[in-house]
């Protein structure tokens, strides 16, 4: 670990994870997402604070937890209570405690027994398991073991790093202040000239920071970018570390050089390729003459690790959205947007800070709006036409209708979306939505609201659409 915890960060995991043990008959628990996120921390840490007990399988330093899963009992068959009893040799000082204890597994891809042992203990209800993975896509079973892989018997949580949200809670900024902000995004309403400038001035904090826990943390202990600059370095370099590694059936990490090599270079062309604002990823960028062929499946773990995201692009801006999405055409985005600041020049990051970005403004405000969408659950699409000579950052797909959502580093022009919005074009866009530095108002076709409330406005339609769910009871026949 780079950074010890000295705080406790509020998270949304820990909301979504009270929401788990509340339901009933609740099965084995996976939080995935990427490596220092903070998913094991949020695991133990609501764990200690429900449960009586608590158990702590860290499968990436002790391979000899793997024998819990591998002596069966005297049927020759695994059960929860063989596994429980194998469980109690490792830990002699635990209880055990049927209903009261809680068993963490911890980088459960490095043990694909324990995983399959969720089929188990998903038909118990004496233990729950909260498992945490960062490299499940990639590093759990291969291919010839897929089938045992528990399909049914688990649950999913998916973990990014801090949204600009939770950023606020980790600077002690008000619950009433975010409130006053959700209150201005759901009626369009000006926020105080007080409120706008403080939630700016965060918000350039965060371009720099990101929400990476550790690099927040070191930020907040030291009030010092320099720390956490030096963290998200630290943690760029661990990544790469990581690359071209996968783990077989048994749990043996195989390193693959080829792909090594080329996730390496694919990975630091992101930067690059950001800061030119191309109309889609180049493979022949990352180096001469470069093709998918040789490139996809380093994208692809860079994806099913965590620390990319794609946007799509579509051939035709119509519902459903992931219908019309264009496999081959995309642009690729950090999960984080602290990750994507620390590989420029530290002097961008002083520029951030004073609110002058140069050259590099457009690539990070796009990367930002890519990032609060994929940290609100959202897929990523967006519009280029080049023979219409059409461009739009992001397409949302919502209940009432398509909207496009414009990221401007500065208050500029849309000429694309206002084509699209006002009737000049075969596709019906129900709302147009720039995200830019001033305040919230109404345009002539477009409603703008400050960079800083985008989540908010993502995190309103997605209450508006579940809303939509609820169905009234149907009278009895």
């Amino acid at each position: 670990m780079l950074y010890l915890y000295t705080m406790e960060l509020r998270r949304k995991a820990a909301d979504a994870l009270k929401k788990w043990k509340q339901r009933k008959n609740h099965r084995p628990l996976i939080i995935e997402g990427l490596r220092q996120v903070g998913k094991s921390y949020v695991a133990l840490s609501f764990a200690k604070a429900n449960y009586d007990d608590v158990v702590f399988f860290d499968f990436r330093h002790d391979k000899s937890l793997e024998d819990i899963f591998q002596n069966p009992g005297e049927n020759g068959k695994m059960s929860v209570e063989t596994i429980i009893r194998n469980a109690k040799v490792h830990f002699p000082s635990h209880s055990f405690t049927p209903g009261h204890t809680c068993l963490i597994f911890d980088e459960v891809g490095d043990c694909p027994l324990a995983r399959e042992s969720f089929k188990l203990f998903a038909v118990s209800s004496d233990y729950d398991v909260i498992a945490t993975g960062s490299l499940l896509g990639i590093a759990g079973v291969n291919e010839k073991s897929r089938k045992d892989t528990p399909v049914g018997y688990e649950e999913y949580l998916e973990m990014t790093a801090l949204d600009f949200e939770e950023f606020l809670w980790a600077n002690q900024v008000s619950d009433e202040a975010i409130e006053q902000l959700k209150k201005s995004v759901q009626d369009f309403s000006e926020i105080s000239p007080t409120y706008h400038h403080v939630f700016s001035s965060y918000l350039l904090r965060y371009l720099v920071v990101g929400g990476m826990p550790q690099a927040v943390l070191a930020y907040l202990d030291s009030d010092n970018i320099l720390a956490a600059r030096d963290v998200l370095i630290a943690l760029r370099k661990g990544y790469e570390d990581d690359f071209g590694k996968r783990v077989d059936a048994q749990g043996n990490t195989i390193l693959d050089p080829t792909l090594l090599i080329r996730t390496l270079r694919a990975y630091r062309s992101i930067p690059d390729q950001l800061a030119k604002e191309n109309k889609k990823f180049k493979y022949s960028a990352i180096e001469g003459g470069g093709r998918g062929s040789e490139f996809s499946d380093a994208l692809m773990w860079l994806e099913k690790a965590g620390i990319i995201t794609r946007a799509y692009n579509l051939r035709a801006i119509e519902k459903p959205l992931s219908g019309n999405a264009i496999s081959d055409q995309f642009k690729v985005y950090p999960s984080d947007i602290g990750l994507l600041t620390a590989a420029y020049p530290i002097s961008f990051s002083e520029e951030i800070l004073k609110g002058d970005m140069g050259a590099y403004k457009g690539a990070v405000y796009e990367a930002l709006a890519a990032e609060t969408l994929f940290k609100a659950g959202e897929s990523l699409y967006y519009y280029s036409d080049t023979k219409r000579h059409l461009e739009n950052d992001f397409l949302l797909e919502g209940v009432e209708g398509i909207d496009i959502v414009e990221s401007k580093a500065t208050n500029g022009k849309m000429a694309s979306a206002k084509a699209l919005a006002t009737g000049n074009s075969p596709y019906s866009i129900h709302r147009v939505y720039k995200l830019a530095r001033g305040n919230f108002s109404i345009g002539d076709y477009y409603y703008s609201l400050p960079q800083y409330a985008f989540l908010f406005l993502l995190e309103q339609k997605k209450k508006e659409a579940e809303a939509n769910l609820k169905l009234p009871p149907l009278p009895k026949i």
